[in-house]
């Protein structure tokens, strides 16, 4: 991640997104089950054979208006056409907006519920909601289950493998 970092803070400028593309990851939690679109929602499941092709790489690029040390990061899907977001009410709301990332990268604090805290341990990784402090993204033990925000790690699969694409 270090790389993406130096890509878009140390070369671009502060009035827009610099010429870099999001970085593409495979995402998989730690029962191996990927994240897949299905209707509208952004579900874990397991794919095999034929059906890998459906598996939805996320996309990301750094929040520059966040603590750079926290790993804060934007992420989308759909080749960063579309951003997660953590909604805008009081209480936390995964959902997905029809947002680029690399449009967010340009905004100021409204960036915010669109960015996570990427946190490295071992071999895995964990997204904690900026706009919401100690809640993380996470899957259900069961697949099919849509991408989430928790505040309850234990009842969650809210550790993650990144592959880059």
């Amino acid at each position: 991640m270090e790389a993406l970092f130096k890509e878009f803070l140390d070369r671009g400028s502060a009035r827009g997104p610099p010429s870099p593309q999001p970085y593409h990851y495979r995402m998989r939690d730690t029962d191996q089950k990927v994240l897949c679109l299905e209707q509208g929602r952004l579900v874990a499941t397991n794919l095999h054979g034929a059906n890998a092709a459906q598996e939805e790489p996320i996309s990301v690029v750094p929040n520059r208006h966040l603590e750079r040390s926290r790993c804060p990061l934007i992420v989308g899907i759909r080749g960063g056409s579309q951003a997660l977001s953590c909604g805008t009410g009081p209480e936390p709301r995964l959902q997905l907006e029809a947002v680029g990332v690399l449009e967010l990268f340009g905004r100021g604090a409204e960036a915010t519920r669109f960015t996570f805290y990427k946190t490295f341990s071992g071999s895995t990784h964990t997204f904690e909601a900026a706009a919401f402090p100690g809640h993380f993204l996470s899957t259900a033990p069961r697949p099919d289950e849509e991408l989430a925000l928790t505040a309850q790690p234990a009842a969650a699969i809210t550790t993650f493998y990144l592959q880059h694409k």
